[in-house]
Formats: structure tokens, C-alpha cells, sequence
């Protein structure tokens, strides 16, 4: 099985390089309409790798995953599981803003959360919290993004 890099990466380092280049002709430029022109193009070529960034950190601008990851966080390994839920009722009170993760797995050693997805016509999130128990206290946790 071969793997290559998705083309939004490629375009991303692109247009930083391109941004750099542009902003280094800026200073030997001196026109000032010029120099306007390749301000802007330098912002619009940065414009991929806004979109990468946005992927690879959605809580920046989603604020389901901020809830959830600031859940994620919250759990210490040695918490028992009804810490865990105790910490999932503190920062998913009834009648918040957000909906709390949906438990998918719930044995006597591992514990796996879900994120809701909230909005009904939204494809289904695999945002998974799983915790691995040991005599009902975590021992080991993992985030596991969609």
C-alpha cells in the first residue's frame, strides 16, 4: 500500500513560499501600488494553508470541539469512572449549549466516548474519547480524531 501527501498540504507550503517571496519583493518594490497588489496576492496565497489549519485544529473555530477536547483534557489517568462522568456532567450540564458525548462502549476496563454530532443533517462525528480501565481507574486514555 503506497501513501502520497494530499495536494491542500502541497498547496499549503506553497503559498507560504509564495507569501515569503512576495513579501520579500514587497521591500525592494517601489511602487506603492505594486507593493499593495502583492500584499494581497501574498494574503490570498495563504489562503490553503488557513484551510489546513482549520483541519488540523477545528476547536479554533468549532466550539463543539473545544468542549470536547477541554472533556479529553480533564480526564487524569487514576480517575475513577465516576469521576469521569462527574467531569462529563460538569462541562455537559442539562440544558447547556452543548449535548454531552455519546458513551458507545462502556465495560468493566475500557470506557469509549463519541462526540454528538448535535445538528441532526450534519454528517456523524468520530471524535472518540477511549480510556482503558484498570480496577474502575483509568490507566491509559487515547483522543482519536475523525
Amino acid at each position: 500500500m503506497s501513501s502520497s501527501t494530499h495536494p491542500i498540504f502541497v498547496l499549503a507550503v506553497l503559498g507560504i513560499v509564495a507569501t515569503v517571496i512576495m513579501l520579500i519583493t514587497v521591500f525592494r518594490v517601489r511602487s506603492k501600488g505594486l507593493k499593495v497588489l502583492l500584499v494581497l496576492i501574498g494574503i490570498a496565497t495563504l489562503t490553503p494553508a488557513g484551510f489546513v489549519l482549520v483541519a488540523m485544529h477545528p476547536e479554533w473555530v468549532d466550539a463543539r470541539f473545544r468542549s470536547y477536547k477541554a472533556f479529553y483534557d480533564g480526564i487524569r489517568l487514576g480517575m475513577t469512572r465516576d469521576e469521569v462522568m462527574a467531569l462529563q456532567k460538569q462541562l455537559y450540564p442539562e440544558g447547556g449549549p452543548r449535548q454531552k458525548p455519546r458513551i458507545m462502549m462502556d465495560e468493566s476496563n475500557s470506557l469509549t466516548f463519541f462526540m454528538h454530532p448535535e445538528d441532526p443533517d450534519s454528517p456523524a462525528d468520530c471524535e472518540a474519547i477511549l480510556l482503558e480501565l484498570k480496577d474502575g481507574k483509568v490507566t491509559a486514555k487515547t483522543y482519536s480524531p475523525d
